[in-house]
């Protein structure tokens, strides 16, 4: 799929088979030695299988492995040479992995690796699966549930170290400015005929997603496992700050807006019924769907960097889903906002 210049944002832009987060990973062999010796030494016996899993957005390896002892734990490492983006988001879950408290929709830390090229993390193999896409119901509320339950837990943040969100993030939205100066040709014209309003709009995004919590900000299918007793495990905390909790649910239902099945007009319904964001602003909600819509638009029409040749895809059809959500929001209240 690719942007579409079509009139109507309405259009599903689905897929019979929608991409998935991918990278070209590089597996456990390739390693470097002094890194594949810190593993075996942490865990204490030699690893006989390492099972690399495919998905994600990382040129490195991630593997689940096994021990000649039996035991079992997952590895995810990059190094410069591959990636160096990936090596400072590894670096950043590496720091928020080490602060997290013990926590059921977390994976425990057993050790962590930085020699300032090479960054790898050492955690619990969790026994689990991703959901099913298109979203299955019962499996959303799951997710759902546990956003809520683990929001207790990081509330106030339990990491000194976490960046506030409106820090981390004050320069990440301003991608409307830019398509607004220079608009790509596909551009949906129902965002062209917008672009000034969004591009002002979305100068208060970061700020709208203030708060006391430790958010992962980057919830997604691809970053849960589920569990054979159905909790919920969050994996991939490499953007975690400071923020407030309802962000992650919003960040959840613009999953499902990308994979469906559910509409818009229900997405809302979860966002009014959820406890974490039935009382939260709803132009907040909306200037964070702006926001994140921006970073899509803009970055699915840049070269995909080394190693992740998935991503543009993936960023395409991600900013499809938000489109929709977007233009529904902003339809309901057009006597006001547009």
């Amino acid at each position: 799929m690719s942007a579409s210049g079509s009139a109507s944002t309405d259009s599903t832009d689905d897929q019979a088979d929608p991409p998935r987060p991918a990278g070209v990973r590089i597996s456990w062999p390739e390693l470097p030695e002094p890194i594949r010796d810190w593993v075996q030494t942490t865990l204490g016996a030699p690893v006989e299988s390492a099972i690399t899993q495919t998905g994600g957005f990382s040129p490195g390896v991630a593997a689940r492995l096994v021990t000649r002892d039996g035991s079992r734990a997952f590895v995810k490492a990059v190094g410069s040479v591959l990636n160096l983006d990936s090596v400072g988001l590894h670096r950043k879950e590496l720091a928020a992995m080490s602060a997290l408290p013990v926590i059921p929709e977390a994976p425990g830390l057993i050790d962590g690796y930085d020699d300032g090229d090479w960054v790898a993390l050492l955690m619990d193999d969790i026994d689990g699966r991703q959901p099913t896409l298109p979203w299955a119901r019962t499996e959303l509320d799951q997710a759902l549930a546990a956003i809520t339950t683990m929001s207790r837990r990081l509330i106030p943040a339990p990491w000194p170290g976490a960046r506030p969100v409106e820090d981390e993030h004050a320069t990440t939205f301003g991608h409307w400015r830019r398509l607004s100066a220079e608009p790509p040709a596909d551009l949906d014209p129902w965002l062209a005929d917008r672009l000034d309003a969004l591009a002002e709009w979305e100068r208060d995004t970061a700020v709208a997603m203030a708060g006391p919590s430790l958010i992962h900000l980057d919830v997604r299918a691809d970053n849960m496992l589920l569990r054979p007793t159905g909790q919920v495990v969050l994996v991939d905390w490499a953007w975690a700050c400071r923020g407030a909790a309802w962000v992650d649910v919003a960040m959840l239902l613009i999953n499902v807006a990308q994979y469906g099945p559910h509409s818009p007009a229900e997405l809302d319904a979860l966002l009014a019924a959820h406890p974490l964001s039935r009382d939260v602003d709803l132009w907040s909600v909306t200037l964070l769907i702006i926001g994140l819509t921006g970073v899509l638009e803009a970055r699915s029409r840049t070269p995909a960097p080394p190693g992740l040749p998935t991503i543009r895809a993936f960023q395409r059809h991600a900013a499809a889903g938000c489109r929709r959500w977007l233009r529904h929001r902003l339809d309901r209240t057009s006597g006001s906002l547009v």
